[in-house]
């Protein structure tokens, strides 16, 4: 793995902790809170239950809404 690829993977300092976020709307999170956790719940969408697919499609919203 490259440094390029190594630094790209590890989680981004500018982004609170997924359980504080949870108790905010998406509305409220930053650009890279959005991206990072849309990412996130992409790759991880096969497993998602109800609650997570809900976040999940609040988020691509926020993302579409903001034109990010």
């Amino acid at each position: 793995m490259s440094n390029k690829e190594e630094s790209s993977s590890k989680y981004p300092r500018d982004i609170r902790d997924f359980q504080v976020l949870s108790s905010m709307k998406p509305s409220e999170w930053t650009e890279t809170e959005l991206r990072y956790n849309h990412r996130a719940m992409s790759d991880l969408s096969p497993w998602l239950n109800e609650q997570g697919t809900h976040i999940h499609t609040q988020i691509i919203q926020e993302i579409e809404r903001r034109g990010v």
